[in-house]
């Protein structure tokens, strides 16, 4: 098809512009532009699917949580499965926590003992909703935080002797 411009208007003769087509159809590609297309709609394809395995899970999750309100158990599987679904998309990782108790006597000592490593984490909706989870090991990239849990007590190894208690070991509780 050839470009018209304006003035070539004028020398067309009314049969010439009814045969020309309005709305042209589009040109078929050919047989070696149909890889590059499709490759494409592939892309699209795989995002589409995607987007529908993500949907059908998170509907999972949903019943799941709807079966543990309504009061039945959840198995160690479907425990597993909503904490993998909630760190992926509902819970941020913010730092690795490494959280101690530190035991405060009345005599002014103090001593502090190592409880656990946490994973922080804050809601992707809520900023200011967080949770810390046990983890088994720091992410190496996220920040290390230390949190201390302060408890009060009446009696500690410096003034136990002074109280009538020695620390001669006379039985051993393992806990």
């Amino acid at each position: 098809m050839t470009a018209v411009s304006y003035d070539d208007f004028e020398d067309l003769e009314l049969g010439e512009v009814e045969a020309m087509p309005a709305n042209p159809k589009p040109q078929v590609a050919s047989e070696g532009d149909d890889d590059e297309a499709s490759d494409d709609f592939s892309e699209l394809d795989d995002l589409l699917a995607d987007a529908m395995q993500e949907r059908r899970e998170t509907l999972s999750v949903a019943e799941t949580r709807k079966r543990a309100k309504a009061g039945f158990g959840l198995s160690a599987e479907d425990q597993d499965r909503v904490r993998r679904w909630e760190l992926a998309r509902e819970w941020l990782p913010v730092a690795n926590t490494a959280v101690f108790r530190r035991y405060v006597c009345a005599c002014g000592f103090h001593s502090t003992v190592f409880e656990g490593l946490f994973l922080e984490q804050r809601h992707r909706h809520s900023s200011h909703a967080n949770r810390w989870t046990a983890a088994e090991a720091s992410q190496a990239n996220l920040p290390n935080d230390t949190a201390i849990r302060v408890k009060s007590i009446p009696m500690c190894q410096r003034c136990a002797e002074s109280k009538g208690f020695s620390l001669k070991t006379d039985i051993i509780w393992e806990a």
